[in-house]
């Protein structure tokens, strides 16, 4: 018993301890648990650094560093006179608000630009897309029904059923996401000219899915 008396009034030195003095105010200096969290070592930006030559804390971003916030080159990022693209190359759209139904002359159109824009579509669409742009994305395994990209075969489903989307605004979806909130917009993620060449390789699934499609008619066929 007389250990539980002890114990018992610990405890309630312990609970008023804690509890009694909430909401006082004091000037004390306050109990840092992580001292480390409170005054970090670290340099704020603006601020000299001697440990480069330069002097200055802030830096570039080390090469192959991701690109994220706007939607620049990285050589222009950083740039005096960075280089200003046209509003077609930018939103998709002419200067009159019409969709452009060309991928736009400021980039060079070639194999290197379709190698590039397949790189991106595996990485970021083809989860949902699929590899061959039908829809038939990992995603698609549970419940998920993405847009069909190239198989015209599949009206149900097929991106263009209600008629042919121009260039501007394949480019347009890419940067802004789907108009149902699904899709994600990935303006943030590619610059101006991965997002073409996004467009320009799913222009060729389109022409391969067709292609193929047509095949398999005709080996039924025969």
């Amino acid at each position: 018993m007389k250990y539980f008396i002890t114990f018992y009034f610990i405890l309630v030195i312990i609970a008023v301890s804690i509890l009694g003095f909430r909401g006082d105010l004091t000037e004390n200096t306050p109990l840092e648990v992580f001292p480390d969290m409170d005054r970090q070592a670290k340099y704020k930006s603006q601020t000299q650094n001697k440990f480069f030559g330069d002097r200055q804390s802030s830096r570039l971003p080390v090469d192959g560093t991701a690109l994220r916030g706007n939607a620049l080159e990285m050589n222009d990022v950083f740039s005096v006179s960075p280089t200003i693209h046209s509003v077609e190359f930018r939103t998709g759209k002419d200067a009159d608000g019409e969709w452009v139904d060309v991928i736009h002359s400021d980039i060079n159109i070639d194999m290197s630009l379709v190698r590039l824009g397949k790189e991106k579509y595996d990485i970021h669409c083809a989860v949902c897309h699929g590899d061959f742009g039908n829809g038939l994305g990992v995603i698609s395994k549970f419940g998920v029904a993405p847009r069909n990209l190239s198989d015209a075969s599949n009206a149900g489903t097929y991106l263009e059923s209600a008629g042919r989307w121009t260039e501007g605004q394949i480019f347009h979806a890419i940067s802004m996401g789907s108009a149902s909130g699904i899709m994600l917009g990935l303006q943030d993620r590619l610059t101006f000219k991965e997002r073409w060449a996004i467009v320009l390789y799913v222009r060729a699934l389109q022409n391969y899915v067709s292609d193929a499609t047509i095949a398999l008619k005709d080996e039924g066929g025969s």
